[in-house]
């Protein structure tokens, strides 16, 4: 807490599980991180703190507090290559990508199933606490009866409890609900999970929970990246540089591996 002090922070939270926000998170307003610190985690642990309680979620390490945790970040040696921090870099020269993230969460909080944006790939190495994860492979998204309202990114009308899923189904004859797999890992200190692009996800906060995050393209995910990339170009002009980032990638103007798949040290 005192390495963050008083700067102000963003805040969200999950007001309703009927919101139709990313991940039903909703802006809950700013305030000094120590301040957040206290009132909404340190004095609510182990007090069965509601859900709607504010949270520190996804707040940018490099752009906002580098000179606080900069040094005692570790990149996992599994992900080396991240077109989608090289190409944010020349999108917004002076800020760069966000990535990597940092959380803080009290216990009972939590983030709504939903699916990262722009099909980036997604790690997170949780530092303390523990967190259930709940995982759905990408094929099974149509299962979960998504709803696109304003842009890419989809609501869903159920969470992924069974007896949750089964009453909408029946409710809403949404038969396909109950078809879809879900993959459960309570992570741990010191455990990183991997969301492959595309996969929707929820989150739960089983404890206080310390984490740090990234969203990447790489290989793998840089076609899917830039389809999506060249739609959202439509109405925005941030994705147009982005694609075009993406497009040097894959016809090979932009050396970010090399010919066996491996990265390229010299790409960063």
């Amino acid at each position: 807490m005192e390495r963050l002090g008083s700067r102000r922070v963003p805040l969200r939270r999950c007001e309703s599980k009927d919101s139709v926000s990313w991940a039903q998170l909703e802006f809950a307003g700013a305030a000094p991180f120590d301040d957040f610190a206290r009132e909404h985690v340190l004095n609510r642990k182990g007090t069965g703190v509601a859900s709607s309680e504010p949270q520190l979620f996804d707040f940018s390490i490099w752009q906002h507090c580098a000179d606080a945790l900069a040094d005692d970040v570790v990149m996992p040696k599994w992900f080396p290559v991240d077109l989608y921090t090289q190409a944010s870099a020349v999108v917004h020269p002076v800020t760069g990508s966000a990535s990597p993230t940092v959380f803080l969460a009290a216990e009972g909080t939590f983030s709504g199933l939903h699916v990262d944006f722009l099909h980036t790939h997604f790690w997170m190495t949780l530092c303390h606490g523990h967190k259930r994860w709940r995982v759905v492979p990408r094929d099974d998204l149509a299962l979960l009866y998504p709803r696109y309202l304003c842009d890419l990114n989809p609501c869903f009308p159920t969470g992924l409890d069974e007896a949750e899923r089964a009453a909408v189904a029946a409710y809403n004859e949404m038969p396909a609900l109950g078809l879809a797999a879900v993959h459960e890992v309570i992570l741990g200190p010191g455990d990183i999970v991997f969301v492959p692009a595309g996969a929707p996800h929820k989150v739960e906060n089983l404890e206080t929970t310390v984490a740090i995050s990234a969203n990447f393209v790489d290989r793998s995910n840089v076609a899917r990246s830039l389809a999506e990339a060249e739609l959202l170009g439509l109405v925005s002009e941030d994705p147009v540089h982005i694609a075009a980032c993406f497009r040097g990638a894959e016809s090979g103007s932009i050396s970010l591996w090399t010919k066996d798949g491996r990265a390229n040290s010299g790409a960063s």
